[in-house]
Order: structure tokens, then sequence, then C-alpha cells
């Protein structure tokens, strides 16, 4: 019988978050999760709206849910036939990484250099770790290489303003630094004399050796609180 939480749409059973948390028994903050995170686990989209409340296929929501949950009840790690094998959301940990980002990469492997899976368990892969974490290192040494060179002379303890923090880094402009204040937060560090918005050359020596790109999936934080 159709109900505020359960109804028929288009010839087919939709049901809302409330149902989902009442048939799986799971709390709203893990629901909200899953549907934010959607573009990196592969939570389905909503087939139906009724002002705010959102409407997903019954049989593909609880699937997927389903799915979901005993994929995080699976390890890992294990060991097959002798080798150390390592599942992608523990490569995405080992690596700083976003799951997502590893299965582009993994779907582009001819190009991306991504090594093949060396064991499936159902839908679930797994990587040789040595070989896995070999081509990590090789991928981010090649990236590392793209970046501009730094100037490492003088004392590492002067004050240096934005232009020099610049031309230090091998920016092309000062722009570059305030861009990344202003849109990828927590990404560059902040200033350590702050009215004066200056650094020490050595703040921007570490940071220079920690870079990768601005937004990467938990990239270290280097506002000055964290220091």
């Amino acid at each position: 019988m159709p109900t505020p939480e359960r109804r028929v749409h288009e010839g087919r059973a939709v049901i809302n978050r409330a149902e989902l948390m009442r048939q799986l028994q799971i709390g709203e903050s893990t629901a909200e999760r899953w549907y934010r995170e959607r573009t990196e686990n592969g939570h389905p989209e909503p087939v139906h709206r009724e002002g705010r409340r959102l409407y997903w296929d019954e049989d593909e929501l609880i699937g997927w849910a389903r799915d979901w949950i005993a994929r995080d009840a699976e390890p890992r790690q294990k060991v097959v036939e002798g080798r150390a094998l390592l599942s992608r959301a523990e490569l995405a940990r080992r690596l700083n990484m976003r799951e997502q980002t590893l299965a582009d990469l993994y779907a582009a492997r001819e190009t991306s250099g991504h090594p093949e899976a060396a064991h499936r368990e159902g839908r679930r892969l797994y990587w040789d770790e040595q070989q896995a974490m070999t081509w990590a290192r090789e991928r981010e040494a090649a990236k590392k290489a793209t970046l501009t060179p730094v100037d490492r002379s003088g004392d590492p303890d002067e004050l240096v303003d934005t232009e020099e923090a610049a031309r230090i880094l091998g920016y092309a402009s000062p722009r570059t630094i305030t861009s990344y204040l202003a849109r990828n937060v927590g990404y560059f560090p902040d200033p350590d004399d702050v009215e004066g918005r200056r650094w020490r050359r050595r703040t921007l020596w570490a940071f220079a050796d920690r870079r990768s790109r601005p937004g990467r999936a938990g990239h270290a934080k280097t506002r000055s609180d964290q220091r």
C-alpha cells in the first residue's frame, strides 16, 4: 500500500530516504553521506521529487545499498597465493586519493599505466601491493617533475612578500598565490606574518616539497593553526 515513504511512480516502486533507513536500519547521517558522495560511490540518482522530498527506484537503491554495505565489510587487504593484495579503497587510503580518481585511472590504464587487477572476488578487485605502490610512486615522481623549479637560496627564516614568494616557487605571477588562497582553501600555507602577508622561506620550501595539485583528496592542511 502506498505511503509517503514508498509509492508507485510511472509503474515502478519508489522510496524516499526514510524508507531506505527503515529497511536497512541505518542512520540518517549515513544515508545522507552516501548520497552526498554519490559521484564516488555510485549511489543511484533520484527518479522522482515531491517538493524537497526525493524518491529513488526501490530495487535499484536497496540493491546498491546492500552491495555497498557488503563491500565495506570485506577485507581491504589479503594474501592470495603468497601475494599481498590491496582493494581500491585501501589503495586510495594509502595514496591519499579519491577512489573515483583511481577508478578513472584504471579505466584509462592503457595510457595511465595503472596496473591490471591481480584478483577478483565478486565485483571487488584487488591489486598486487608492490606493483600498485611502485606505479603510484613513479606516477607521483613524474607529476612532480612537471612542477615549477624552486629557488632554495637565502635565509630560511626571512619573511618575503607575495611577489617574492611567487618568484621562489617559480610562478609566473603573484596572482597564482592569491588565486590559491581564495579558491583552494587549505592548499597554500597561510602567511607567517598575517598582517604583512609574508611567508618565511622555509614555509614556502616545505609547501613545495609536498605540493601536488590543488584539490587533491586529503592534501595536508597548511593553515597556520595546524602548523
